[in-house]
């Protein structure tokens, strides 16, 4: 967070049975009785004591933490506390009490007025404009959004706080499940411009590319199939992609991962993990920045930020933020062209009321678009290696996409203590897809003869409304206080389309000489047959609790009660003017349980253990088209964690099972319908473990390292086969660092990583008409930077990407061919700050 997050005023955003959610309803109200009162009593005696939680860092991020956490505005000075550390602060404090000793040793003093606090420093230079009580005042604080945990301008690799996991605003340490979150700076550093390359570099996330355009995550040897957007869950939609699986990562603050089962908030949804992508905030005071990059393959990258307030009183805030790309590939005849722009409004309605409103629009146009792969045998069974370069796509193949959010969110923070967060977001997304690629058949080693193009037309759009409610707070309960949070949502998507024909009368799908391809041929035409239409209809409502019998256990609790409905009226045939293949499921008042046990050992170390149920509704069918039963089972969890470092650095290790039953299985394919279709497998578990690090180990000296194990058997301890999880490794190691030189060298920071996983493993269709099993070794990529500031405003950017050029498939048996991961790359970019 820069000084864009340290001017907002960040309010925390807003089980088991419906017991739990009855008993949660009770405490609130039982709470917020009793904390009124206490409120009412303490603003006529000593100040309100506040339990803080706020590890030692930069001093900046310090006094953010410290501002949201007593609701106070604080004018300060940014430049004035540049590189300063504070103390950490624990325990329960009255605000000036808290400030005191977090400022303690920095030579930072401060003086409260009323709800605000000003801060000085004595060799504030003498220009500095000075309040009246001799502080320095160029800057306000007024601390506001969706929960705590901002990361921009923090220049860390780890955050204070973050609530993917429980709707709790608890800090890593404090969240029982295992947790990443890549921070502003480390995208930045790692020159992460779209999700894929912040997910490649997370801890025990894989991926796989179906092709040039869609991109599948995994995690735990589960796809992940569904995102958050600022908390709001929107499904991906699979192969047809509809552009969800790989946006640009200009407009975010942070990515939070959080792995293992999250029905309690998502409801159903990946046992592997859920991914929040959180947006940028406005700021109190202007700033703004403009980055241009070129890299290999020419290409070339614009983005642009600049927020700040709109009137005089800085009651109204507004930010914009955009991206241009124009690029060339290691594919041959492969261009693509994306755009990005995101705006968001926030107003002070009242001391304690802030509305928002904002908007984001995406857009992807790429030409040479492959579809799948390039075939693995050649026509006498021998494996196939073509040049990284290779592209089976025509030179006309596309994949358009593009996706448009516009979301409302209102929050209010009640005098008690409690919060209150209802959210609005509609979504539009949409492909055009007009498909020509030659990855069927064997080529003949010698003449290249054999090899046939996919071709086809597809077109859909999808709109998505969901509405979300949270009320949040403190609780006293038997003289201790405790965090309650309740909520519902509900969300209805539709997704729609027309249906063309290809019979491929007009057109030869052959390609002569494979060895001589380079995408030359004519576009088909493509006939109107009909179109499809179906729907989604999710309602859900939660409650979590965090109980603290002690001061050194806390106990989560939580319940999802689900209600689903999804009805697929099939497709229409314009030629017998006629529906077929609609089919519907429902499920209703599907409870998912959360439990969760954190035990501080000391004041840095705790122990954690948690149980989460898993449900997801699934679009799989099997032979006859019936859908399967939805994936249900159970996720478990235990492990250590500790802040170091004065809460600098943040650990932890973990090991984890998950069981899992009714998991689609690949069984055929039905060349007739065009689709696979699938047996269920009972039975299936998973057992792993995670050790991750994150953060600063000294001074300038930046490190995000993990090592994830993850092993998936079914009952009878054979391999799952299916399209997806047979391209999860087992095991993943990923290692990056940064340090800013000392002395003389202070303005050149230096970095780099490894990434590497053991082998993977497809089943292929071959000539001789049986599945072969295709095994990938090791991959080790490893990736350099360095950053250069020529003074304070500007700073340029040095990355290369997989330096040692290893070759490698990050696709392998989809469509039974093979996709080659990105060569080795360079990046240069000049940042300029104003």
């Amino acid at each position: 967070m820069g000084h864009s997050s340290r001017g907002h005023d960040v309010r925390q955003r807003l089980g088991s049975t419906v017991s739990v959610v009855a008993l949660a309803i009770g405490l609130s109200l039982a709470g917020s009785t009793v904390l009124a009162q206490q409120s009412a009593s303490k603003n006529t005696a000593q100040p309100q004591s506040i339990t803080f939680n706020i590890p030692a860092q930069n001093l900046n991020s310090a006094i953010l933490s410290f501002a949201n956490k007593a609701g106070i505005q604080v004018f300060y000075d940014v430049s004035r506390v540049e590189g300063l550390r504070s103390t950490a602060v624990r325990g329960a404090y009255s605000p000036e009490q808290a400030l005191a000793q977090l400022l303690a040793g920095t030579g930072v003093s401060y003086r409260f007025s009323g709800n605000s606090v000003s801060l000085k420093k004595p060799e504030a230079a003498a220009d500095s404009p000075i309040g009246a009580d001799g502080s320095t005042v160029l800057e306000t604080i007024t601390v506001q959004g969706q929960g705590g945990g901002a990361t921009e301008g923090t220049g860390s690799y780890t955050t204070s706080q973050m609530n993917t996991a429980t709707g709790l605003p608890l800090s890593i340490r404090e969240t029982p499940q295992s947790v990443t979150v890549v921070t502003r700076q480390r995208m930045e550093d790692q020159a992460s411009n779209s999700l894929q390359d912040v997910l490649e570099t997370a801890g025990g996330i894989s991926i796989q590319k179906y092709d040039s355009d869609r991109t599948e995550y995994l995690a735990r040897g589960f796809t992940i199939g569904e995102f958050q957007y600022d908390g709001v869950v929107i499904q991906n939609e699979g192969v047809y992609d509809f552009g969800l699986t790989n946006p640009d990562t200009t407009i975010y603050d942070r990515v939070e991962i959080v792995k293992g089962a999250n029905g309690l908030l998502q409801g159903s949804g990946s046992p592997g993990a859920a991914v929040n992508l959180v947006r940028k905030r406005p700021t109190d005071t202007f700033q703004a920045s403009v980055t241009g990059t070129a890299g290999s393959w020419n290409a070339y990258r614009t983005e642009a930020d600049v927020s700040g307030p709109i009137n005089p009183d800085g009651s109204l805030r507004g930010r914009l933020v955009g991206s241009f790309e124009d690029t060339e590939s290691y594919l041959d005849h492969y261009q693509k062209k994306s755009f990005s722009l995101y705006g968001i409004l926030e107003a002070d309605v009242t001391d304690n009321t802030t509305l928002s409103l904002g908007a984001d629009y995406q857009q992807s146009r790429p030409r040479g678009t492959s579809w799948t792969g390039l075939p693995m045998f050649f026509s006498d069974g021998s494996r196939t290696d073509f040049d990284v370069s290779t592209n089976p796509a025509t030179d006309w193949s596309r994949r358009d996409t593009f996706t448009n959010n516009y979301f409302v969110t209102l929050d209010h923070e009640f005098d008690n203590g409690w919060q209150a967060d209802l959210t609005y977001n509609h979504r539009r997304n949409g492909h055009d897809s007009v498909l020509g690629s030659a990855g069927s058949g064997y080529p003949d080693p010698v003449t290249g003869a054999g090899v046939y193009q996919y071709v086809g037309k597809y077109s859909g759009r999808l709109t998505q409304d969901t509405v979300d409610a949270k009320l949040s707070g403190p609780v006293e309960l038997f003289g201790r206080e405790h965090d309650l949070m309740f909520g519902a949502t509900a969300s209805h998507k539709t997704t729609k389309g027309p249906l063309y024909g290809y019979g491929g009368v007009n057109y030869d799908p052959s390609v002569p000489d494979f060895f001589a391809w380079d995408g030359g041929a004519d576009e088909p035409d493509f006939d109107l047959t009909g179109r499809y239409e179906n729907s989604l209809t999710q309602y859900g409502a939660y409650a979590a609790t965090r109980l603290r019998p002690t001061d050194d256990l806390s106990v989560i609790l939580g319940s999802r009660i689900s209600w689903y409905d999804y009805d697929d009226q099939g497709s229409y045939d314009n030629a017998t003017a006629s529906w077929s293949g609609a089919s519907q499921y429902s499920t209703n008042g599907k409870i998912t349980p959360y439990m969760g046990v954190v035990y501080d050992l000391t004041q840095d170390w705790s122990v954690y253990a948690s149980y989460t149920g898993i449900f997801k509704p699934q679009g799989n069918q099997d032979v006859n088209g019936a859908y399967l039963d939805p994936e249900e089972g159970h996720s478990y969890e235990a492990g250590v964690k500790a802040e170091l470092f004065d809460g600098r650095l943040n650990t932890s290790a973990a090991v984890f099972m998950i069981k899992q039953d009714n998991l689609a299985e690949t069984a055929g394919y039905d060349a007739d319908l065009g689709r696979y279709y699938y047996t269920a497998a009972d039975g299936v578990t998973t057992k792993g473990f995670e050790i991750e690090a994150s953060g600063e180990i000294m001074p300038d000296w930046n490190v995000y390292a993990s090592y994830t194990y993850s092993h998936a058997r079914k009952a009878d301890g054979e391999r799952v086969f299916s399209f997806i999880q047979t391209t999860a490794p087992e095991n993943v190691v990923k290692l990056y660092t940064t340090h800013t030189l000392p002395g003389a060298w202070d303005k050149l920071t230096i970095g780099g990583g490894v990434r590497w996983q053991d082998k993977i493993y497809g089943y292929v269709w071959s000539p001789a008409n049986v599945y072969e099993d295709i095994t990938q070794k090791n991959v080790f990529l490893v990736d350099l930077m360095a950053k250069y500031a020529l003074n304070e405003k500007v700073a340029i950017n040095f990355n290369v990407k997989n330096l040692l050029d290893e070759k490698y498939y990050v696709g392998l048996g989809n469509f039974d061919t093979g996709y080659y991961g990105e060569p080795r790359s360079f990046s240069v970019s000049t940042k300029f700050k104003f």
